[in-house]
């Protein structure tokens, strides 16, 4: 049976624990020994689309994960750097540098023809002739908008929307609601973006639903960048404020000033616990914080002072354990705990936790490994990236939890430590593609092929889903051998969202929290397993 892109995930992984994947090149997109760095690889439209370089430049491409079907996309004009990839309303998004116009707002229904400059949003040049840029970044989709961040003479740091037109692209607020500098993302919740911007007399947190009026302070005096990492939970979401006399420490907001609030000074002995990497498996949030005892390690809580505690002090003493990891800490929820990565002084521990320091138990010790990356959850086994300190290499691995059932696999991956920002693995039809090391060629858009199974079943054999694309509710019909099953959903980090056994053939899912986004879910009864991909309006 055909197999779903869960599903095939995880038989390329398991096959290249035994040898028999295949690492093939797609397309050497910078011809020769250079490397192309694909990157932001996105699906749309039924095909992917990525950003990669020829060397002096990068452009937008589109993949039908066949050599002869990769095509440049554009832009045709210009020759400068393409950043971020976004899906809004049927349409990619990006910001690129045509030479005229700078660094702008550009979208793409995914053709030639159809990829072209939105809106020029900081208009004219400079003394010697240089466009100016309003360098769109921070792209964000909320409450059936587009937001994202841009600059102009006015607003160097302004809030924008756009509803996918030039008329409908506009800044929000007044004067001084502009979102801080060092933010890099946009908290989403019931429909708004939370954000630290000026309140005229120094930074509060803003609230805004994508009209002018409706951009308001929410809480002034608070500041400290509280976008730039934060979890959700309980329908509040939990970030790091700053307050003068405290520093940078624990904070919770349903929305309101009123329910913004601190949960703890978890540094009392020196100066601001700086809590960053927040993570959340639905019953307790997770986070680095350094209390100025135990230096920077994993944090809990259940929303409370006292429910806030030191989960481990892995690297015993004032040292910190922190690794380099492209997710929080490496953190993933697998089988109702999460598992983490922490440096002990000597190399790194992959641990399990609840939570609580009795709860916390080693799992195995990855020698010569400096930082983890990419921790994905795929039926029943966690995959990592982890970055070895001889040589360089990057090595995948895979673990079901246990310390026997953990270990490296092949192949080398070498991307990520010389690459740009946005590198990324996707699963596609009977593939998954990811850019690679290929010889000679360089890191290039790569794909690795998996041997087939007969436990993989056709989703629609199994399921029926509707509607989707989805705002909110779904309803899932499945054939009566499946009752009984479980029912998982996770988004494309591996993080499980949802969980449900299905008790009948006719069962409803509730998506409306849920980012707008493309995710997955998985039906398992026995040894059979379904996915079907979900998008999330």
């Amino acid at each position: 049976m055909k197999k779903t892109l869960l599903s095939l995930l995880t038989t390329l992984l398991f096959s290249m624990a035994s040898n028999s994947q295949t690492l093939s090149l797609v397309a050497d997109v910078n011809a020769g020994m250079g490397s192309s760095y694909p990157r932001y690889l996105t699906e749309y439209n039924g095909k992917i689309y990525f950003v990669a370089g020829n060397g002096t430049h990068s452009k937008l491409y589109s993949s039908d994960g066949s050599t002869a079907g990769m095509q440049l996309v554009g832009p045709t004009v210009g020759n400068g750097v393409v950043w971020y990839l976004t899906v809004y309303n049927n349409q990619l998004y990006f910001t690129y540098d045509d030479g005229v116009h700078g660094l702008e707002l550009w979208t793409s229904d995914g053709t030639t023809a159809g990829t072209h400059l939105l809106k020029d949003i900081w208009t004219g040049t400079t003394g010697g002739g240089i466009p100016y840029s309003s360098l769109p970044r921070y792209f964000t989709v909320c409450n059936g908008l587009l937001f994202f961040q841009a600059s102009t003479p006015a607003r160097t740091e302004g809030l924008w929307v756009t509803d996918g037109t030039e008329a409908g692209t506009q800044m929000l607020g007044n004067q001084y609601s502009d979102p801080f500098a060092s933010v890099s993302s946009f908290i989403v919740l019931n429909n708004k973006i939370y954000f630290e911007g000026n309140a005229g007399s120094g930074y509060g947190m803003w609230s805004s639903d994508g009209t002018t009026a409706g951009t308001q302070l929410v809480k002034s005096g608070i500041i400290g960048s509280p976008s730039t990492s934060y979890a959700i939970m309980n329908g509040k979401f939990y970030f790091q404020s700053y307050d003068n006399s405290l520093g940078g420490e624990l904070w919770v907001s349903d929305g309101t000033d009123a329910g913004t609030v601190m949960v703890k000074d978890v540094n009392t002995v020196s100066f601001s616990s700086d809590p960053q990497n927040f993570f959340t498996d639905g019953q307790k949030i997770y986070f680095i914080a350094n209390d100025g005892i135990t230096g920077r390690e994993l944090w809990s809580t259940d929303g409370t002072n006292t429910g806030t505690q030191l989960v481990k002090d892995i690297n015993v003493g004032s040292a910190n354990s922190v690794i380099y990891a492209g997710t929080p800490n490496g953190m993933v929820e697998f089988n109702n705990e999460v598992y983490s990565f922490g440096y002990n002084g000597t190399s790194v521990e992959f641990f399990k936790t609840n939570g609580s320091l009795a709860g916390t138990t080693v799992i195995k010790t990855l020698p010569n490994i400096i930082g983890v990356s990419y921790s994905y959850v795929f039926n029943g086994k966690i995959y990592f990236v982890g970055f070895n300190s001889v040589g360089g290499s990057e090595f995948l691995y895979e673990s079901d939890g246990t310390t026997a059932g953990t270990f490296q696999i092949a192949p080398i991956i070498n991307t990520y430590t010389t690459s740009p920002n946005g590198f990324n693995m996707l699963a596609f039809e009977n593939e998954v593609y990811i850019p690679a090391y290929f010889g000679s060629q360089g890191v290039e858009f790569c794909k690795v092929t998996p041997s087939l199974s007969n436990e993989e079943w056709n989703a629609s054999d199994v399921m029926k889903v509707y509607p989707n694309p989805t705002n909110g509710i779904i309803t899932i019909e499945i054939v009566e051998e499946w009752v009984d099953g479980q029912l998982s959903v996770t988004n494309l980090q591996g993080q499980i969202v949802l969980q449900s056994k299905l008790n009948s053939v006719n069962e409803r899912l509730d998506f409306s929290e849920l980012h707008s986004g493309i995710y997955l879910m998985t039906i398992q009864k026995e040894d059979k397993i379904a996915t079907q991909k979900i998008i999330k309006k």
